[in-house]
Formats: structure tokens, C-alpha cells, sequence
């Protein structure tokens, strides 16, 4: 079974050479991302009592963007031994093909109740929040981001979860 750091590896490997929306590489968004939904999942196993494994939500969370912005694809993933709960989750997360509304995508993930693709897209609109991510004219994007936060941690704590 693969480990953080095999997840890690993949995503680097994936991601080489890109950069995040802030001109960073790639990689720094995903283990903030990583890092922020492992510590949301620990809360809500130790905390919350809830099924759920802080290690397997950080190795989605560290994948969450490859089938959006690489080759990659769900069969790679699975061919690199990662679980169907992770892929599944990465499949939550990845944008469709077909162009719809960012709120329909936030729409369609809540409906999914996946507590752990919830967590790793609240940290992943947390982290798009950050003001070195959003250029300065762009307030609508903070806009979205702060109203697609509010609305997945409303469904996270509608499935038991009661971080921030």
C-alpha cells in the first residue's frame, strides 16, 4: 500500500515544472493543502469520533490536483497501488471536462458527502483564500472562495465534523 510519501513522489513527479497561481511551484499549494486537511481529519477522528484516516486524506489531498493539471489519470493512480477511497476522493475533486460553474462543482462535491474530499477542499479554498494566491483586482475570486468555504464547512458539520 503506497504512503504519504509515495503520494508525495507521485505528485511531484506529476506536477514537475508547474507553478501555482501565486508563481510558486506547484508542489508548495499541495503539501499546505496536505498539511491543512490531515490536521482537519485528525480533528475529526480524534475529536469528532469519526471514521476516518488523517494519513489517507494527506495522500489525497497531495494528489487532489493531478487529474485536474497533468496526463495523469485515474488508472495511473490506481497502477500506483493507491486505494479506491483515494481515488474516489481524487475523482471528487478533479474539475469535470465539461465547463460548469464553479458553485455547481461545489454543489456537486457536498452532495457527495465524502467527509475526506470535503475537508481537502476546504483547505484547498483556504489556501486559495491567501492573499498572495488572489491578485489584487480579483475580488470576486475571494468572494467565491469565501462563500464555497462557508458552504463545505456547513457540510462537514453536517456529517459530524465540528473544526474550523
Amino acid at each position: 500500500m503506497p504512503t504519504i510519501f509515495d503520494a508525495h513522489t507521485f505528485a511531484l513527479t506529476a506536477h514537475a515544472g508547474q507553478l501555482d497561481k501565486g508563481g510558486e511551484p506547484c508542489m508548495r499549494h499541495l503539501e499546505r493543502v496536505a498539511n491543512a486537511a490531515q490536521t482537519r481529519a485528525g480533528h475529526a477522528r480524534l475529536i469528532d469520533g469519526l471514521d476516518i484516516d488523517p494519513m489517507r486524506v494527506m495522500q489525497a489531498a497531495l494528489l487532489h490536483d493531478v487529474l485536474e493539471d497533468t496526463p495523469r489519470t485515474a488508472a495511473d493512480l490506481r497502477a500506483a497501488g493507491f486505494e479506491a477511497d483515494i481515488v474516489e476522493t481524487v475523482t471528487l475533486l478533479t474539475k469535470p471536462q465539461s465547463r460548469i460553474a464553479y458553485s455547481e462543482r461545489i454543489t456537486t462535491l457536498i452532495a457527495a458527502g465524502n467527509l475526506a474530499a470535503l475537508l481537502i477542499k476546504m483547505s484547498d479554498t483556504e489556501d486559495n483564500l491567501c492573499p498572495t494566491r488572489i491578485p489584487p483586482n480579483a475580488a470576486f475570486l475571494r468572494e467565491r472562495y469565501a462563500t464555497a468555504f462557508e458552504r463545505l464547512k456547513a457540510a462537514a458539520a453536517a456529517c459530524g465534523y465540528t473544526g474550523r
